[in-house]
């Protein structure tokens, strides 16, 4: 058994590690700390997600160095904000357990991007470059021997699975266009108006246009630099989960449905959680929405140079949790769908 703690379990993605662990056949879930105030009542277990009904597990406990220590597990998720995942991972590496992360705070390879993308000095630029960046899909031998995984964003999560496919057809000068909408609880859970349900309802926008934190994490994974004409709008969706990502982009030479098709099916051939549709069927949020997995789908232009690539997937699962469960069954070589499929 892996035994495994959760650090913010009253966060959305939190919660939803909880209720995948504890149906997972070869993971103890030995500890599990909330969200709240140092002070703040212990939560039952079962209250932590819907899915977890009458199951057992430790109470979700104000966060203690000494009790998450003390529970002694094998890994360690942290669905905590950017800046105490940096404290924290650390420390946590330092009594030998292993940390996926599912923080911004160690997915960027240069310490000097977090001041102008997260707003703060790294604690440990030294542990960016042993990081894996947990692209389950996408990993390779480094993953199951690593300490430390930094489980990818949501947005980066839709857009490279779509887009690194196809890299090598693109026209290099040409603007890569990411359209990107997601549910609410991409933004955790805040005491924030922009957010409430008088604002969201019934509305649709843009934000963070140029400044979104995900951007770099994007060109880093596609390995484009910074004045590569590569353009990404994340808009908000008055839903509560799903990411759907429209994705425009130009060819270097004409293609047709059948290259594109070609393309696709290597690298996913065998990726139990990435579904790669028919050219011209293209996902929606409810194909994906409570499910593990990802689906794109292409269409070809006429004249083959443009084209339009579409990805969908759940943002608290795919996009978060389940996708650090995948992390967590490549780490400790159990098969990738345990406590998944």
């Amino acid at each position: 058994m892996t035994r495994a703690a959760v650090v913010g379990a009253t966060g959305y993605s939190g919660a939803e590690l909880c209720a995948l662990l504890s149906r997972h056949p070869h993971a103890e879930i030995v500890s599990v700390f909330s969200s709240g105030k140092k002070d703040a009542r212990p939560i039952p277990f079962e209250r932590l997600h819907p899915l977890l009904g009458r199951a057992s597990g430790p109470e979700a406990e104000p966060f203690s160095e000494k009790r998450l220590e003390a529970s002694r597990p094998d890994v360690v998720f942290l669905a905590t904000p950017n800046e105490t995942s940096a404290e924290l991972a650390p420390k946590i590496l330092e009594f030998g357990a292993k940390v996926i992360d599912i923080s911004g705070a160690f997915r960027l390879r240069d310490a000097a991007a977090y001041p102008k993308w997260y707003g703060f000095e790294h604690p440990a630029p030294k542990l960016l470059a042993e990081a894996v960046y947990g692209l389950t899909e996408w990993c390779g031998a480094e993953l199951p021997g690593a300490r430390l995984v930094a489980n990818p964003g949501c947005y980066p999560t839709s857009v490279l699975l779509a887009l690194k496919p196809v890299l090598p057809l693109l026209a290099k000068e040409q603007p890569v266009i990411c359209d990107s909408v997601s549910g609410v609880s991409g933004a955790g859970k805040k005491s924030d108006v922009a957010y409430s349900f008088s604002e969201l309802d019934g509305n649709f926008k843009a934000y963070a246009v140029g400044v979104h934190r995900h951007e770099p994490e994007m060109r880093q994974g596609l390995g484009l630099p910074e004045d590569a004409p590569f353009v990404f709008v994340p808009h908000l969706l008055p839903v509560v989960r799903g990411l759907l990502s429209t994705l425009h982009v130009s060819f270097e030479e004409p293609q047709t449905k059948e290259t594109l098709a070609a393309a696709y099916a290597k690298p996913y051939e065998k990726t139990p959680f990435v579904r790669v549709r028919a050219p011209g069927e293209l996902p929606e949020l409810r194909d994906v929405v409570g499910t593990p997995r990802a689906e794109i789908g292409f269409a070809v232009l006429p004249g083959g140079r443009r084209g339009v690539l579409v990805s969908a997937l759940d943002n608290l699962l795919k996009g978060a949790a389940s996708s650090a469960v995948q992390n967590m069954n490549r780490l400790f070589r159990h098969p990738e769908t345990e406590g998944l499929a």
